[in-house]
């Protein structure tokens, strides 16, 4: 064999080995970019059973149904647990592709979250709040005691809204996290405490 010859073929077994890098470097990124759309998939079909149980978790709020909330939180709870693993593959495809993290913002930075407190609410007003009013008769003792029954059930139905409005915004906004798992986790451990609020106000 010539030298010319062993030159041609040792170029030919160079050109089909770097054909072969570069076949494989292919299937690589294509399995890559399929993962991706995977996550991608994963996060906009849990986005929607969210929407869903924020849904219906506005019709209990709306009829004060306590004791179905908790089910609707544990179900957003699953579906935010199931995109953060989808979301630490992403990261890790990221990795692969172009060297970056996109998950390194979200662990740096902590996310901004409501909060509502029961000393944000109204108090609701008790007999020892009046002064020494000295009643004359008992129809004055009535229409006290009266006035201040309508003015403790205004207040309550004033707790009442205000912590719902706030479970409804904190779960709506948990539900547009969920790309984004620390904030998603935040929200959600939020919307646990303002349910427990709200819970305390309707009963």
């Amino acid at each position: 064999m010539t030298e010319a010859t062993k030159a041609t073929k040792a170029y030919a077994i160079d050109l089909d080995r770097g054909l072969r890098s570069v076949e494989e470097a292919v299937r690589v990124v294509q399995r890559a970019h399929d993962e991706i759309a995977r996550c991608d998939q994963l996060l906009f079909r849990a986005q929607e059973s969210g929407r869903k149980a924020a849904g219906e978790l506005g019709v209990l709020l709306r009829t004060r149904n306590h004791t179905g909330v908790p089910a609707i939180l544990d179900r957003l709870d699953a579906l935010a647990a199931q995109v953060a693993r989808s979301e630490t593959d992403r990261v890790l495809v990221r990795r692969i592709l172009h060297g970056e993290a996109d998950g390194v913002a979200d662990a740096r930075h902590a996310p901004v979250v409501p909060r509502l407190t029961d000393q944000d609410l109204p108090r609701i007003p008790s007999v020892y709040d009046a002064d020494d009013t000295q009643y004359e008769t008992l129809q004055d003792v009535w229409e006290s005691d009266h006035a201040l029954t309508e003015e403790q059930y205004g207040i309550t139905q004033q707790r009442i809204q205000t912590t719902a409005d706030h479970l409804r915004m904190v779960v709506s906004r948990a539900v547009d996290s969920f790309g984004t798992p620390s904030a998603a986790e935040a929200l959600l451990a939020e919307a646990r405490r303002a349910c427990t609020l709200w819970t305390s106000c309707v009963r």
